[in-house]
C-alpha cells in the first residue's frame, strides 16, 4: 500500500504531510518558501 495524505492539526492548523509505503512511513511539517509551517484555518 503507498499513501501520500496532507493533514491539518486542528489546534495549531499547521499542515503535515504523511506519507506511508509497505511497512514503513513518516510525518514531517510542510513548510513554504521562507522556511515557515504552511498554515490553513479550520473552521471549528
Amino acid at each position: 500500500m503507498t499513501a501520500t495524505q496532507i493533514l491539518v492539526d486542528k489546534q495549531t492548523v499547521v499542515n503535515y504531510l504523511r506519507r506511508v509505503e509497505g511497512y514503513g512511513g513518516g510525518l514531517t511539517v510542510l513548510l513554504d518558501k521562507d522556511g515557515k509551517p504552511v498554515v490553513t484555518p479550520v473552521d471549528r
